[in-house]
Formats: C-alpha cells, sequence, structure tokens
C-alpha cells in the first residue's frame, strides 16, 4: 500500500536533476503498485510505462469524517504521472477504486464456486483528469489530508491511507509534488495547475455552496 513507482530503468532521456518528478516516483521502491499494475496490461497505452507516483486514500468530508457508500468507507487510489514517457512534467491525474468481479469462468462446478472468496474485487481505473482541470492542495498536514478541487467547483477531502511507519514520509513525498507542480516553471505550462494550499491555518466559508456537496462521493461528481 502506498506509493508506487516504475520499476522500469531510467529512459535515456531523463536527467535526474532535471526531472524532480522521476526523483519522486522512484525514491522509495521498485514495487509496481496496483493501479500501475492495471495500466500495465496494455488497455490505457499511453500510461503503460510513463512515470507515476500513486497512493491510496479514504475519502472525508471537511471535518475529518469517513464518507461511505454502501456502508462501506469510500476508498481511493490517486496517481500522478505523465502522458507520455518522454515527458518530464507530471500532466494527468487518474483515480482508481475497487470493483466487484465474477467468480472465473474457469469455476465450472459448485465446488469450484464456494472454493472462492465471498467477496471478489480488482482496481478498475475510473476517472482521468488532465492537471489544468484539478487544483490538489493540503487540508491538515497532522492528520495527512488533501483537498481535491474539480473544474467544476466540487471539492473532496481525502486521508492518506498507509501502514503507519509510512505514513509520515509518504505524505512528505505528496509535499513534495504539490509543491513540484507549484513551481514557477510548471505553473507557466498549461498543462498543471494545482495549489499548495493548506486550509488547517486557514478559514473556509461556512456556508459556501460547496459545501452542501462534500458527502457526495467522488464517483458521483
Amino acid at each position: 500500500m502506498g506509493l508506487s513507482s516504475s520499476s522500469l530503468p531510467l529512459p535515456t532521456y531523463y536527467d535526474k536533476n532535471c526531472c524532480p518528478f522521476y526523483s519522486i516516483s522512484t525514491s522509495q521502491t521498485s514495487t509496481v503498485g496496483d493501479l500501475q499494475r492495471v495500466l500495465s496490461q496494455g488497455e490505457y497505452a499511453p500510461f503503460t510505462s510513463a512515470p507515476m507516483f500513486e497512493s491510496k486514500f479514504v475519502q472525508i468530508n471537511r471535518k475529518g469524517e469517513p464518507i461511505y457508500v454502501h456502508k462501506r468507507p469510500n476508498c481511493v487510489t490517486i496517481g500522478v504521472c505523465t502522458a507520455s514517457p518522454s515527458s518530464p512534467t507530471p500532466s494527468v491525474m487518474l483515480l482508481a477504486h475497487e470493483v466487484p468481479v465474477s467468480p472465473p469462468e474457469s469455476a465450472t462446478n459448485f465446488w469450484e464456486f464456494s472454493e472462492q472468496p465471498s467477496h471478489m474485487e480488482q482496481l478498475a481505473l475510473t476517472r482521468f483528469f488532465p492537471l489544468k482541470f484539478v487544483k490538489l492542495s493540503v487540508h491538515s498536514t497532522d492528520k495527512h489530508h488533501l483537498k481535491l478541487k474539480l473544474v467544476n467547483g466540487r471539492s473532496y477531502y481525502l486521508e492518506l491511507c498507509a501502514p503507519p511507519d509510512q505514513q509520515h514520509h509518504l505524505f512528505h513525498q505528496w509535499l513534495q509534488l504539490i509543491s513540484l507542480l507549484k513551481s514557477p516553471e510548471n505553473t507557466s505550462n498549461t498543462e498543471v495547475n494545482v495549489l499548495y494550499e493548506n486550509f488547517g491555518t486557514s478559514q473556509e466559508k461556512a456556508h459556501s455552496p460547496n459545501n452542501l456537496l462534500e458527502n457526495v462521493s467522488l464517483w458521483q461528481s
């Protein structure tokens, strides 16, 4: 769980000194993450081998309370990646969540069906956003909360989901990524528009229309 990065070697056209996103995406582990494993199957060709930074989150409301879908916490895997393996700048946000799957077709009798887990799920890519349509910010540093605001004005709050001994370091890497995306050389790029705001030290309007929608699932936006 947590950070994912490509196990591919550094491409010859990359210079680590001028490509900080690649350094972030490969800084902790060489294990391919769940979302990247889905993309590597080839259905989404542009992202098959592009550097990616991904983590699991639980959707919460502005107060930090979990949002439930079908009586379960609404979990989401978020990945930030480049639109092309040759691009040094991240420009795409991908969202995925677990979806139910049917037992394998090879299980043709009742015994084989009974041996299958009663609740089978697999990760599926469900949403795709160019970063120019997304504003990603910090809602609470202490609680490892992020805020995701879409171009339609709706905002969603997310709590990092990772093993306790990895949470602090992983969240720090998200801070690095947000800082990278708001740097002058990237904000001039029309494909990137991500803001770094710490809402733990600022006030939002208590009765803004968006607050009325904060309990809506990220999949219903």
